[in-house]
């Protein structure tokens, strides 16, 4: 029976990763220290880090072997910026994509200059660069090239509704602003109302819409909320009743459908229905500005579940309800104490028999031998010696006399470096195995006691106990030693 030892490996599944291994450039903390170092994390999310030759890990488009890009950058980083990827005209545009890099005028995206060029390099030289109407100017230097009375010019506008010179301005009482098909000048008395119009209907809206110069009585807004009496305002004498009117959570029918918002009803009778911002109108715990209660809800509605209310491993028991480890779900106050040194009940209190006195990794609540470290669960069991060094209980009796064989080998210098001499009373030849504490087998080899003394070699083993068997089956001769290897 083994017990597994404690280890400083931050990974032990990789062996590549252990205290004071080399970075290997694979994005681990391969030596244990808590850091991944700066250079192996790709920070641009490319696919390469700086040490795996990113020259620029702050750009996902730059790293080995990447296309270039035609952005003057050296996208590949072979350490050269394409000739191509220069702007020789200076005008923002390298040559790659610049259809003529001696023009400044000339690149992707420019302006057209009405100068018989295809300025912005898509391949056409815009067809406003004619004078289609025959006035004797450019389309793309009048203002509007099918019609021959509209071109830069001092005559006088036409008043209809065009900007006849061409300097950029209809004059204003020539624009229906309203579209309603009359300018000012034909006569409209209110151009930026389309309802307003000469021989227009009246509309119950306050304006004189026929232009006749009169507007009609009923057409009344005494709260002066926009809605007037023949419009349905419900409420004249109420500035936010009206037709369509937003519900303004004040307990009225402000939008005249004749219903009163469900929103506003305080369902729990806490003083703030839905549209006062209760997050929860089923609960009268639950408002705006409410003391949190420690019930893992949002009693004050910020949006925010304090955080010692939260039950962050599950046993039952937020911090606020006095769990005092909320990261571990074995502790929680009344829990029972499980031999793990920690203080599982949360009494302020580790039990005193959750010590480990022996030093042998195991507490005093589950080692049968305290005061000895050689006595442990899991511990190498010596067979026929009376002593129960695994805790199972019971001493290991075997078939096998080995308290009788043992005799026959002697194992010198135990404790030593990691070079053992058996001498045995006798000319057997032995298969021997050596196991670790886990009862993994490390070595194995067949000797001869025929020539005197042989050696065991464990230089490379780690310091600890070991159990070397030897067997020979011809004789059925077994024999057991503890070896111990000190540094």
């Amino acid at each position: 029976m083994v017990s597994p030892l404690v280890r400083s490996d931050c990974n032990d599944t990789n062996d590549g990763v252990y205290p004071g291994a080399p970075e290997l450039c694979d994005g681990l903390d391969n030596n244990c220290d808590g850091v991944i170092p700066a250079d192996e994390v790709d920070a641009d999310g490319d696919g390469f880090s700086a040490c795996q030759g990113d020259c620029n890990d702050a750009n996902a488009t730059v790293f080995p072997g990447a296309p270039e890009l035609c952005d003057g950058l050296d996208n590949d980083c072979d350490g050269v910026v394409p000739a191509n990827e220069v702007d020789a005209d200076g005008d923002g545009s390298f040559s790659c994509i610049d259809c003529d890099d001696a023009n400044a005028t000339i690149f992707p995206g420019a302006p057209e200059l009405c100068d018989g060029l295809d300025n912005n390099c898509d391949g056409v030289v815009p067809a406003n660069e004619i004078d289609a109407d025959g006035d004797g100017f450019l389309a793309c230097n009048e203002c509007d090239d099918t019609n021959p009375d509209v071109f830069p010019s001092t005559d006088p506008e036409l008043c209809d509704g065009l900007d006849n010179n061409c300097d950029g301005l209809i004059p204003s009482d020539e624009l229906d602003a309203d579209g309603d098909g009359v300018s000012p000048c034909a006569g409209d008395c209110d151009d930026a109302n389309s309802t307003v119009y000469p021989g227009a209907p009246e509309l119950c809206d306050g304006l004189d819409n026929n232009c006749d110069g009169l507007i009609p009585a009923n057409e009344v807004d005494t709260d002066g909320d926009g809605t007037l009496l023949c419009g349905g305002d419900c409420d004249d004498n109420d500035a936010t009743v009206y037709p369509n009117a937003p519900e303004v959570c004040d307990g009225l029918d402000n939008d005249c459908d004749g219903i009163i918002p469900a929103d506003e009803i305080d369902a729990d009778g806490d003083g703030y229905p839905i549209c006062k911002n209760d997050c929860d109108d089923t609960n009268s715990t639950v408002y705006p500005g409410a003391p949190e209660l420690c019930d893992g809800l949002d009693n004050d509605c910020d949006g925010v579940i304090p955080a010692d209310e939260i039950d962050a491993d599950g046993d039952g028991f937020p911090t606020c309800k006095d769990d005092c480890n909320d990261a571990n779900s074995t502790v929680y106050p009344g829990a029972p104490e499980l031999c793990d040194g920690l203080d599982n009940d949360c009494d302020g209190i580790v039990p005193a028999d959750e010590v480990d006195a022996d030093g042998d990794g195991f507490r005093q609540c589950n080692d049968c031998n305290d005061n000895n470290n050689l006595i442990f669960p899991g511990a190498v069991e010596i067979a026929n010696n009376g002593i129960d060094e695994d805790c199972d209980g019971q001493d290991l009796i075997s078939a096998v006399n080995y308290q009788s064989n043992d005799a026959l080998i002697a194992v010198f210098p135990n404790p030593s470096a990691g070079q053992f001499t058996l001498r045995c009373d006798c000319t057997e030849s032995f298969h021997y195995q050596v196991f670790d504490a886990f009862g993994r087998l490390i070595l194995e080899n067949d000797v001869s006691f025929q020539l005197g003394a042989v050696s065991v070699r464990l230089n490379d083993a780690a310091p600890g106990v070991y159990l070397l068997v030897l067997h020979n089956e011809s004789k059925g001769i077994s024999i057991r030693k503890q070896l111990v290897v000190m540094k």
